[in-house]
């Protein structure tokens, strides 16, 4: 069965390792939690076709590693991308998000938080 849309986006999940990153991808792509995650190595890639507006969108989603060692691999995954996600915890890594966003060249336009409500 062939898949059929009419636009193609590439979007990139970044940030620093240990924030959840896999697991939103997996949350969007299956609809499902999972909560036994290893970190990602490299780069991991997802995809799925929506509807905007009576049209069909397949989103590429790449899940890309949070490690210091990685950054340059992930780096190459930036070209021809239309946005990325920056994933960040809150309480321990805010200070490093200007360093993922300044590193593809992306204009930030805006911050969700999530989380739990005490």
């Amino acid at each position: 069965m062939s898949e059929t849309y009419d636009f193609l986006f590439k979007f990139l999940v970044i940030g620093n390792a240990g924030t959840g990153k896999s697991c939103l991808l997996h949350q969007f792509i299956e609809k499902r939690f999972k909560d036994d995650s290893n970190h990602t190595i490299g780069v991991e890639f997802g995809s799925k076709i929506i509807n905007v507006g009576n049209k069909y969108v397949k989103l590429q989603i790449w899940d890309t590693a949070g490690q210091e060692r990685f950054r340059s691999v992930t780096r190459s995954y930036y070209r021809g991308a239309a946005g990325a996600l920056l994933v960040y915890d809150i309480t321990r890594t805010l200070f490093a998000s200007p360093v993922w966003s300044s590193d593809g060249g992306f204009v930030p336009i805006g911050d969700v938080v999530a989380g739990d409500v005490w």
